[in-house]
């Protein structure tokens, strides 16, 4: 790997420290904002950071924060898959050829419209109140999401490159894993962010609804018992755990793609 240039040294070192600034600033001012909203409707009704985390230590302590943490999880990771592999599948294919577009065109926006409460409650009922249930009506719910950008992201490659691959009599599989994937690397990236976060909010909306466990099951309970320090507290744990995650995504899909110009460059 060859050094940096003298010159480009201190201008890296510069751009580092600019982005890990902007992105602290960033977070500082979540934490002014709940800090302003505690001291304006009062700590009773808006516990502030040092309550909220005080509380996240004696969940904690009691041993029921990560036993609930890892439930929502594990459900939130699930679902992801197998959204994923549905979603990218099918929207490829769909991207791929018109006929099957206009096909399936009925189911994918019958899914974009259909209230995001209804499939959950029809599995409730048809299903029963079980994590086949919840991962099911959440299945059905985020798989729209992910064709429609997939198929986007299809309707985007290059077709001057595939076609310059077939001239050249490439085979079929080379033609997708040299010129295809990388050109829908990006949106996959995109679409994975993107599905990994509405799933948690969808798991944690079908535990406050039909589960007895994980973090929408104790958001639910605290609730119940009017404790806005558990709802705040479980709210800002799992966040915190999704937030790592899709961090470590954005770093990953960063890092592959360092290639490519930033947006300022081009214009």
């Amino acid at each position: 790997m060859e050094a940096l240039p003298a010159r480009a040294q201190p201008r890296a070192t510069g751009e580092l420290s600019r982005s890990l600034g902007l992105r602290l600033l960033s977070l500082l001012s979540i934490v002014l904002v709940w800090l302003l909203l505690s001291w304006l409707m009062g700590r009773t009704v808006v516990p502030g950071p040092l309550e909220t985390v005080a509380f996240l230590a004696r969940e904690h302590e009691r041993g029921q924060l990560w036993l609930h943490i890892g439930i929502t999880l594990w459900r939130v990771m699930v679902a992801f898959a197998i959204t994923m592999a549905l979603g990218v599948l099918i929207g490829v294919a769909v991207g791929a050829s018109r006929t099957l577009d206009r096909l399936l065109e009925a189911w994918v926006v019958t899914g974009l419209a259909v209230p995001r409460i209804l499939p959950l409650v029809v599995c409730y009922l048809l299903i029963g109140l079980n994590d086949t249930a919840a991962i099911v009506g959440l299945v059905i719910i985020l798989v729209p999401q992910v064709v429609v950008q997939m198929r986007e992201g299809i309707r985007a490659i290059d077709v001057k490159l595939v076609e310059m691959a077939r001239a050249l009599r490439r085979p079929r599989g080379q033609i997708w894993r040299q010129v295809v994937l990388p050109q829908l690397a990006p949106y996959l990236l995109g679409t994975a962010r993107g599905a990994l976060s509405l799933s948690w909010k969808m798991v944690v909306f079908a535990e406050l609804l039909g589960r007895t466990s994980g973090v929408g099951y104790q958001i639910n309970f605290y609730f119940q018992m009017f404790e806005m320090r558990g709802i705040l507290a479980y709210g800002l744990a799992m966040t915190l755990v999704l937030a790592a995650v899709d961090l470590t995504m954005l770093a990953l899909g960063e890092r592959a793609f360092r290639w490519r110009r930033p947006v300022e460059r081009v214009v």
